[in-house]
């Protein structure tokens, strides 16, 4: 198993260069299609009480005069590299572009977007946007911090173990990383709130099947002690020095809104180092 097609999201026109950089790590370590997809978002139109409807094209002007030089940053990052790839430009019927990046990612083995920043509220990368890409596409997504490393290439790899669904996802999703980590650690929090009977040494039987891919892994289960369990795990990955963290997106959807369970939002809004997310 191999990634062959990563996506990377480049409407966070900030943190672009970044982005490519690490997506192009990436790809060239598993001689992988870089496909970069950029959105310009349709005009919004707010409604008004008994008055005419405002419209604000400020979003469009901005994503449709920077196309030209996503697209050169773009070139120029698989010109220097020798990789493979391509960029599409999408003409968004919506000014949201979650909708459209989603899409392609459900194309792709895996999407690399940065963690959103605090001050969200007119950005068309904001947290809805990475929320959504995280509960809606079916694959992983690798989140960047906005502080902290964003070097893909880890001596140590933790796996966030909770017995569930989508952290067995994230496990095997993530397969590819953990075979290039050079240590892998398994850190189950409270495991006990899962299975009342969790075993002698709780994640052991998750470590064993690791082994039959060649991954040596650790387990430690660890006690949040009255804390929350994402702080919990994210202190944990720090005190270790990892340079990754694989962990299930908890959450689902409900009508247009993305609910993120409680330990996915605390881990989403102060990770230090990247995380593959899978739901």
């Amino acid at each position: 198993m191999s990634y062959k097609t990563i996506l990377v999201s480049l409407n966070d026109l900030g943190r672009n260069q970044l982005l490519l950089d690490s997506a192009a790590g990436m790809a060239r370590s598993f001689g992988a299609f870089l496909l970069g997809v950029y959105v310009v978002p349709a005009i919004e139109v707010y409604a008004t009480f008994g008055l005419e409807p405002v419209i604000f094209e400020g979003n469009r002007d901005l994503f449709q005069n920077a196309e030209k030089s996503v697209r050169a940053a773009f070139d120029t990052i698989l010109k220097d590299t020798g990789l493979h790839g391509d960029i599409k430009v999408i003409n968004s019927t919506s000014p949201a572009i979650a909708g459209e990046v989603i899409g392609c990612a459900r194309r792709s083995d895996i999407t690399i977007v940065h963690q959103p920043s605090e001050n969200t509220a007119l950005s068309v990368v904001g947290r809805d946007f990475v929320e959504r890409v995280l509960l809606s596409t079916g694959r992983p997504t690798l989140v960047l911090p906005r502080s902290g490393r964003t070097d893909l290439a880890a001596n140590l790899a933790v796996i966030g173990w909770s017995g569930r669904r989508e952290a067995a996802r994230a496990v095997f999703d993530s397969l590819p990383l953990l075979k290039q980590a050079k240590r892998v650690k398994v850190i189950w929090v409270d495991p006990e709130m899962e299975y009342p009977h969790p075993g002698g040494l709780p994640g052991a039987e998750l470590a064993e099947t690791l082994s039959r891919h060649g991954i040596e892994a650790t387990v430690e289960p660890i006690s949040t002690g009255g804390r929350e369990a994402g702080e919990t795990l994210l202190t944990a990955v720090a005190d270790s020095g990892a340079e990754l963290l694989v962990m299930g997106a908890y959450g689902h959807s409900r009508l247009s809104e993305m609910i993120l369970g409680g330990a996915t939002k605390s881990v989403l809004r102060g990770m230090k180092c990247p995380v593959l997310f899978s739901h």
